[in-house]
């Protein structure tokens, strides 16, 4: 879509120029026409043009008429659109240039999207038609620089979104929630046959739980206060790194997280809890640990250590209870923030894995079950009303598209993970389909699948995202285009750098893959699954491995070496980061799809470049 860079008004105030001076606005003459065209922009569900013309001299408003491809008074004639009025109140600098005092000159002209279809691409010109005397109706600034947008696409929405198949059903076992024992018991038998895959990856397991142990972090120490980055970097994150406003130093995590003498500040808690907990778990499958690797006691007390320190310390408000409400967080001057959601369940995903592998390993205390399945409950909540408030912000606002990306998708992770450790049918459902008064869920899974992934022919969403230039390499944060592929992922904001244009995507088809691995434990198949564009899993990842195949893993897309690739044009100038995690699942869960078996090879080879280990899909891969 060709959207338009929208012009400083106040700027615009002074780029027209008059011939007449302040003697002169008392002369009794017809004065001139002048006024500005400000910009074109999108709001509600149609595009304006706006701006100011006036009549020098006189007060009244006075008539516009909208015209294409040429002005008026020249030939050929420009097309007449339509008319409207300038009589919107305006600034005084305004009525400076209008020599007159009091006058409402401003304008806003709603163009009907039935217009927008017959003249897009055409240049605009706007008209101010004068109020006396028998002066030409003068095009007004600006006139000739803008052209008519493409018309907002209005994705058609089904009553219902297509149900899956199965249905929940409960367990009363542990795992239960991104794995079972039958699967742990599977993946120990690869990584005890030396030379495979899976081995090399428990090899390096290992390894980080021997660094886990051996930290000087104090694990015991945990943060109770507003600010919501330093529960991004103690629980959620083990980076340093992360978007400027993120980042806390080490000094500040310290002093915030009260840690001990001599000791550093928790960094990751909950990955690092999850961690210790699937190497525990897979020794208790019958894995065997490299000569020298900690003992499978040692990585328990430690996953639970941490557990249990942020479940009865963290995450509280000054009366010490949970907090609740989305706008109890803060930035490190104090200030309230929203949202931040997402901050949290990125750590939340991993202490429920955490949780459900040591109960597999009868590791907890009755008591201790209740408060870390009680904390647990807590976060579903604090996650679901935070996420229900951000999708009622984000539908009001100008671009409601926004609310369907990775966040969204890393939210209903943690919260069918959460609904399933706790065995909690109705709040899983509630995840999952919405529609359930107790439990208000704004933008259940069904819904975020069905918007944020294409389909076959498919078009872009209602008002999406505007592009600031037409070259994807400029438009930055965001970018659209007017036709989209079937399996391509919308993530509005992923032209912010390069890395976010694959990486965005592929992160909202991560989570994709994390909560079909839940449902399919749970008995639902979500892989079979087919949104009302016919999407799917799958069409996704073969989307995004044409890229890995065409122009490499980690190499940038150019007009050359993704050209099979459809809408490729997009891509251009980002990089083909971390498709290699969709396409080792993929193949795990699509065995039969050439179009991603085929890069399982240097999908492998490129994981271990980049010692990536997730503990939530590890062992998703084939040997």
């Amino acid at each position: 879509m060709r959207v338009l860079l929208v012009a400083a008004c106040i700027a615009g105030l002074f780029c027209v120029t008059s011939s007449w001076s302040e003697t002169a606005a008392q002369n009794p003459r017809p004065g001139h026409v002048v006024g500005h065209i400000d910009g074109i922009r999108f709001e509600g569900e149609q595009f304006h043009i706006w701006g100011w013309a006036c009549q020098q001299g006189n007060n009244n408003s006075i008539a516009i008429h909208l015209y294409a491809d040429h002005a008026a008074n020249v030939t050929p004639k420009g097309a007449f659109v339509l008319a409207g009025s300038a009589n919107l109140p305006n600034e005084a600098a305004i009525n400076q240039l209008c020599q007159d005092h009091g006058g409402k000159h401003r304008f806003q002209i709603d163009v009907p999207n039935q217009a927008l279809a017959t003249y897009q691409g055409k240049t605009i010109y706007v008209h101010g038609i004068r109020a006396a005397g028998d002066l030409d109706d003068t095009a007004i600034a600006e006139s000739g620089k803008w052209q008519f947008p493409n018309p907002p696409v209005f994705r058609s929405v089904p009553a219902a979104y297509p149900p899956l198949s199965g249905a929940y059903t409960s367990s009363p076992q542990h795992p239960r929630v991104f794995t079972i024992q039958a699967d742990l018991k599977d993946l120990a038998a690869r990584i005890n046959s030396p030379g495979t895959f899976s081995a090399q990856n428990f090899g390096r397991l290992a390894a980080r739980i021997r660094n886990d142990l051996a930290s000087n972090i104090d694990w015991d120490a945990t943060y109770s206060g507003c600010d919501i980055d330093i529960y991004l970097h103690a629980f959620s994150i083990e980076s340093k790194g992360g978007y400027a406003g993120e980042i806390r130093a080490e000094e500040q995590l310290r002093v915030a997280t009260n840690v001990r003498t001599g000791a550093s500040a928790p960094a990751g808690a909950a990955i690092v809890a999850a961690r210790l907990a699937l190497y525990a778990a897979l020794v208790g499958a019958g894995a065997t640990a490299p000569l020298g690797a900690p003992t499978a006691g040692e990585a328990t007390l430690l996953a639970k250590k941490i557990l249990l320190a942020w479940a009865n310390h963290g995450f509280r408000g000054q009366n010490g209870n949970f907090f609740r409400k989305p706008d109890q967080f803060c930035n490190a001057s104090g200030k309230p923030v929203f949202p931040g959601a997402l901050q949290i369940s990125r750590g939340v995903i991993y202490t429920i894995h955490a949780q459900d592998l040591l109960q597999s390993l009868h590791a907890l205390s009755p008591e201790e079950e209740t408060q870390l399945s009680s904390f647990h409950s807590a976060m579903y909540d604090w996650i679901r009303n935070t996420r229900n408030e951000e999708v009622s912000l984000a539908l009001k606002s100008r671009h409601p598209d926004e609310v369907y990306s990775n966040q969204t998708a890393n939210h209903l992770v943690a919260l069918l993970a959460a609904a399933r450790l706790l065995d909690d049918k109705p709040r899983f459902h509630a995840a999952l389909y919405g529609g359930d008064a107790a439990i208000p869920m704004s933008l259940p899974w069904t819904e975020l699948f069905n918007y944020v992934m294409y389909g076959v022919s498919d078009t872009p969403l209602i008002r999406i995202t505007p592009n600031s230039s037409e070259d994807p390499r400029q438009s930055s944060a965001a970018y659209s285009t007017k036709i989209v592929a079937p399996g391509e992922i919308n993530d509005r904001f992923r032209d912010l750098n390069p890395l976010q244009g694959i990486g965005y995507p592929v992160y909202t088809l991560e989570h994709l893959y994390s909560t079909a691995e839940i449902m399919k434990i749970a008995g639902l198949d979500a892989y079979g699954y087919r949104g009302f564009r016919r999407q799917s899993v799958e069409m996704a990842t073969q989307y995004y491995a044409c890229y890995a195949w065409q122009a490499g893993f980690y190499k940038t897309v150019t007009a050359d070496n993704a050209r099979a690739c459809p809408d490729y044009q997009q891509y251009i100038g980002k990089v083909v980061n971390d498709v290699e995690s969709v396409i080792l699942i993929g193949a795990y869960r699509f065995p039969k799809n050439p179009a991603i078996t085929e890069l399982e090879a240097a999908a492998r080879a490129e994981a271990t470049r980049q010692d990536a280990l997730d503990a939530v899909r590890f062992g998703r891969w084939r040997d």
